[in-house]
């Protein structure tokens, strides 16, 4: 057998199951990719609806944000923070400290806010919680389709360089 053509075979079969591996890893993250991306458009979605813009509108109004407290009587109210004591001595009880808004519209069942009017958390009907997701950048696609092409690549031309060097001390000296 000829050293040379026993490389050559042997890196195209390294390099076709680098292929394989590399194209298994492509998968595993396309996955992860599009499971991020789905989650980035739900999320999107619901945070940019008519009912979350309109609760962000009414929380921004009112000035320094409000709170659902539960009278005595058994109503619920929402007061403004700065009314917050107020209620209190009335014999009233906080229910809602106003950073989580209880919407029951739609498919949003809660909004979570931050101190500035971001949505920190949606919880959904389907006892679904969605979290701000980065839209996933396009450089993972490109690295997505490298996988493979890099499976082949890597083992194919290290079999190549060591067969090359092999060959260097296997020639005979002229």
């Amino acid at each position: 057998m000829n050293l040379k053509e026993g490389t050559r075979r042997l890196a195209l079969l390294l390099g076709v199951a680098g292929t394989i591996l590399g194209g298994f890893g492509a998968y595993l993250e396309l996955q992860s990719v599009l499971e991020q991306r789905a989650s980035y458009a739900e999320f999107e979605r619901l945070a940019n609806s008519e009912v979350v813009q309109h609760e962000r509108k009414m929380m921004k109004s009112e000035s320094g944000g409000r709170i659902l407290f539960k009278a005595p009587d058994g109503s619920e109210r929402w007061v403004p923070k700065d009314e917050k004591d107020a209620a209190i001595r009335a014999g009233g009880v906080v229910v809602d400290d106003g950073e989580t808004a209880t919407l029951n519209s739609g498919e949003i069942k809660a909004i979570h806010w931050s101190n500035d009017y971001r949505i920190e958390e949606i919880d959904t009907r389907g006892s679904q919680f969605l979290f701000p997701t980065p839209a996933p950048s396009a450089w993972l696609y490109c690295l997505i389709v490298l996988f493979p092409i890099l499976g082949f690549l890597i083992p194919w031309g290290a079999v190549r360089a060591i067969g090359w060097v092999g060959a260097g001390f296997a020639e005979s000296s002229k």
